[in-house]
């Protein structure tokens, strides 16, 4: 579980330095695309300044999505991390699709382990979770059940 959560982290620096690359270039107002190695047959100012704007609303856009799927969550569970602790419970699986195990917890109504594989795992399994809550990753174990 530590190197999804060391991913998360470097996903994080990566964004951070991005940002301030860009930040850089609007604050000193250097165009955000090199005009001479790219698109050298627009010639128009005005095209020009459309495309750097439309560039800049997919460049906040993405950012804004980077920083509500990735940051948040990471910096929310940074607590657990640094402890080396993580949330655990016991549930009964009552979905699984490609990629992601939904269980109905006894300690928490929902977890979602996303991006998990989920081979081997069945709707009505009883099963322990391992998880950091926000980042919404974290191993799931078959529990046998005794009768």
């Amino acid at each position: 579980m530590i190197i999804i959560v060391v991913w998360y982290y470097i996903l994080d620096a990566v964004i951070c330095v991005a940002t301030f690359f860009i930040v850089q270039k609007l604050y000193k107002k250097l165009p955000l695309i090199n005009w001479e190695k790219t698109l050298r047959t627009i010639t128009s100012k005005k095209i020009r300044k459309c495309i750097e704007r439309g560039y800049l609303v997919l460049l906040i856009f993405f950012f804004l999505l980077c920083v509500g799927e990735i940051v948040i969550p990471s910096m929310k569970d940074l607590p657990l991390v640094v402890s080396g602790k993580y949330i655990e419970d016991t549930g009964t699986i009552f979905k699984v699709t490609n990629d992601t195990i939904y269980i109905r917890g006894n300690e928490r109504k929902e977890i979602v382990i996303g991006e998990r594989s989920t081979k081997g795992f069945q709707e009505g399994d009883f099963v322990l979770v391992h998880y950091y809550p926000n980042m919404e990753r974290g191993f799931v174990y078959q529990i046998e059940e005794c009768e």
